[in-house]
C-alpha cells in the first residue's frame, strides 16, 4: 500500500500532462481552422468586389456605345 502511495502523485500528474497537451492539441487546430475560415472569406470578398468592378465597367461601356 505505501507503494501505491507514492505513485499516485506521479500518476495524477501523468494524466494532467496528457489532459494539457490534448487540451492545447484542440486549441491549434481550431485556431488553424479559424486561419482558414477567414483567409477563404477574404478571398471571397475580393472576388465579389473584383466582380462589381467589371460589371460596373460593362455597364458604363455598354453606356458610352449607346450615347455614341
Amino acid at each position: 500500500m505505501d507503494n501505491a502511495r507514492k505513485f499516485v502523485p506521479v500518476i495524477i500528474g501523468g494524466l494532467v500532462a496528457v489532459f494539457v497537451f490534448w487540451i492545447s492539441r484542440k486549441m491549434r487546430k481550431s485556431n488553424q481552422a479559424n486561419t482558414e475560415r477567414s483567409t477563404i472569406l477574404e478571398k471571397a470578398r475580393e472576388a465579389k468586389l473584383a466582380k462589381s468592378i467589371l460589371k460596373k465597367s460593362e455597364d458604363e461601356e455598354s453606356t458610352s456605345n449607346i450615347e455614341s
